[in-house]
């Protein structure tokens, strides 16, 4: 898709946060809408902030079906620390997943996200 074509889809804006509760698996951040009139969403900005006095190893993944790709393995935020992970924008297509696991449940997680339909 040519996303320069942006305009003609309907947009909305939505904060996906979740305060990582365990280290034993992996835990949902966000799910791209699918079934329905929204069908991709774009993941601007992902904040990543170890509120414990701890450094902390994570590891975020894309789920697409059964299949789990990393987009980051073992990286470390050190204690008290906030980290942009993404440079650039993240597509996520229907039904795609974006989830963390942590090695100290010390984590709290801010995506800022823009959802798309298909306008007329």
């Amino acid at each position: 898709m040519d996303l320069s074509s942006q305009r003609q889809y309907i947009q909305r804006a939505a904060n996906a946060k979740l305060n990582v509760s365990g280290t034993s698996s992996l835990e949902t951040i966000y799910t791209a809408p699918a079934g329905g009139d929204f069908d991709f969403a774009i993941i601007e900005s992902l904040l990543v902030t170890d509120d414990g006095n701890q450094q902390t190893n994570i590891d975020i993944v894309v789920v697409n079906g059964g299949t789990t790709h990393y987009l980051f393995k073992q990286y470390n935020v050190t204690a008290y620390a906030t980290d942009e992970m993404l440079t650039r924008s993240l597509i996520l297509t229907q039904g795609e997943i974006l989830k963390i696991q942590v090695s100290h449940a010390n984590i709290n997680v801010l995506a800022s996200v823009v959802e798309y339909a298909k306008g007329d």
